[in-house]
């Protein structure tokens, strides 16, 4: 579990809560426990001192260059918008202690961020991925630092996208794991 890190892409209020976004994933979400997986997967990695990253997606009008290179169904629907409970980091899952991915403004959390830069800077070569949505976000950003040279493990009960079908075939074209057995991996780290 050295060089390793749980990526958590947009674990925000948005997801998790209330509105549109949460219905389209709500099945998937409360069927598989992905809150109460990915709450139980943080904390043995905090426990046992492996980085926890955050990946949020957060619109701020301010930055108008950025802002429209955003999807545009989260511009649409005023989704993750800087200073909302909708940008909000889901309770439970953050901590002081983690590193938040900056400057993010595309599906893929690689794009126009610092995220490549904080793996380096960090000594990160492997990373656990959980998140929103399984088809979107989540495969093009493990596209994406996969043809970066990272090993990427998708944690596939700490992840949901609109139904069980679409999440199979995500997850037959990337290595993955549950977070149990993450879980007693990073216990056996001790």
């Amino acid at each position: 579990m050295d060089n390793s890190a749980i990526l958590l892409i947009e674990f925000q209020k948005t997801w998790t809560e209330k509105g549109i976004f949460h219905k389209i994933i709500r099945k998937e979400y409360t069927s598989k426990n992905v809150l109460s997986n990915t709450k139980e997967v943080v904390a043995a990695a905090r426990k046992q001192g492996i980085k926890v990253m955050q990946a949020p997606l957060i619109l701020d009008k301010t930055d108008k260059e950025r802002y429209k290179k955003t999807p545009f169904p989260a511009r649409l629907l005023k989704r993750f918008t800087k200073g909302t409970w909708k940008a909000e980091f889901t309770d439970g899952v953050y901590q002081d202690t983690d590193i938040i991915v900056r400057g993010r403004y595309g599906f893929d959390a690689c794009e126009g961020s610092d995220m490549e830069q904080l793996l380096k800077e960090n000594r990160i070569n492997t990373i656990y991925v959980c998140g929103f949505t399984t088809d979107h976000c989540v495969k093009e950003t493990m596209d994406s630092l996969i043809d970066k040279g990272f090993h990427c493990i998708l944690v596939s009960d700490c992840t949901a996208t609109k139904n069980n079908k679409l999440q199979k075939k995500i997850e037959k074209g990337f290595e993955i794991i549950s977070g149990r057995q993450l879980i007693k991996d990073i216990g056996e780290k001790q």
